[in-house]
C-alpha cells in the first residue's frame, strides 16, 4: 500500500510540475513576444519622419491640400488615408530635372516627388530585404506596418486562448487528485480559490494596436502605371496655375 501511495504521490508531482511549467512557459513566451511587438512597432513608427517629408514634398508640388486630394483620386487612390503633415518640406533638388519645356520640368519634379513617396510608403508598409552578416548574409525583411499589424492580431488571439483558462480550474484539478484531500475541501466548503480575483490579476490586457498612432497610407501605384494620369494632372495645374508651380519647385531648390 505504501508503494502505491508512493507512486501516487510522485505521479502527482509530475503532473502538477508538467501543468506549472506549460502554463508558466507560455506566459513567458508570450511576454516576450509582446516585447518584441513593442519593440518593432518602434522601429516602424521611427520611418514616419521620412515618409511624412516625402509626403509633404510631393503635396508642396502640388499646391495645396485640395490639389493634391484631387490627384490622388486621379491616381485612384483614397485621399482620406494619405498622411498630410502640418511641416513644410525641407529643400530637396539641387538642381530641377532637364526638359525642353517649364512644363515638362514640372512634370517631372512631381514624377520624381511621387515615385520617391511611394518607395518611402513601400518601405513603411512591407518593409525591404537587406542581407544581414550575423545571419550568414541571409537576406531578412525590415520590420513593417503590415507585419506589426500582423503581430497585433496573432498577440490577441494568443492572449484571448491563455485568458480563457482558469487558474483556479487547474488549482481544483490537481487537489482533486488528492480524494482525501479534495472530500475535506468539500466537507469544509473551500472549493473556491478565490478563482475569480486570482483569474483576473493573471489577465493579459489586449493589444490596442490603434491606441499606438502609427501612421496610416495606403498602397501606391508604381510611377509607370499612372505616369500618364499624373502627366495629365499636370497639364491641368500648369495651364491654371503656372506661377505658383513654378515657385513650388524653386522652394525646393537647395540654396
Amino acid at each position: 500500500m505504501s508503494d502505491l501511495k508512493e507512486f501516487a504521490d510522485q505521479l502527482q508531482e509530475e503532473v502538477v510540475s508538467d501543468m506549472a511549467e506549460a502554463y508558466f512557459g507560455e506566459r513567458k513566451d508570450l511576454e516576450e513576444l509582446i516585447e518584441a511587438y513593442g519593440r518593432m512597432a518602434e522601429d516602424v513608427r521611427a520611418l514616419g519622419p521620412r515618409l511624412f517629408e516625402a509626403a509633404a514634398r510631393l503635396h508642396r508640388l502640388l499646391l495645396d491640400r485640395e490639389t493634391a486630394e484631387a490627384f490622388y483620386v486621379a491616381l485612384g487612390v483614397d485621399p482620406a488615408a494619405m498622411p498630410f503633415p502640418d511641416d513644410p518640406p525641407r529643400p530637396f533638388f539641387d538642381r530641377l530635372p532637364f526638359a525642353f519645356t517649364a512644363l515638362g520640368r514640372y512634370e517631372r519634379c512631381v514624377f520624381r516627388a511621387y515615385d520617391l513617396f511611394r518607395q518611402e510608403a513601400d518601405v513603411y508598409l512591407n518593409g525591404r530585404y537587406f542581407i544581414d552578416p550575423e545571419q550568414g548574409k541571409r537576406k531578412r525583411l525590415t520590420p513593417h506596418y503590415v507585419r506589426v499589424k500582423a503581430l497585433a492580431d496573432h498577440l490577441n488571439a494568443e492572449i484571448d486562448k491563455i485568458n480563457r483558462r482558469s487558474v483556479c480550474g487547474a488549482l481544483q484539478y490537481v487537489k482533486n487528485m488528492d480524494p482525501e484531500h479534495a472530500r475535506q475541501e468539500r466537507l469544509m466548503g473551500d472549493t473556491d480559490c478565490q478563482g475569480e480575483t486570482l483569474n483576473h490579476d493573471l489577465e493579459f490586457v489586449p493589444i490596442d494596436f490603434e491606441g499606438i498612432g502609427l501612421p496610416v497610407v495606403p498602397e501606391l501605384p508604381p510611377l509607370y502605371k499612372v505616369k500618364e494620369k499624373i502627366k495629365a494632372f499636370c497639364g491641368r495645374v500648369w495651364a491654371a496655375r503656372r506661377e505658383e508651380a513654378v515657385r513650388a519647385m524653386e522652394s525646393l531648390l537647395e540654396r
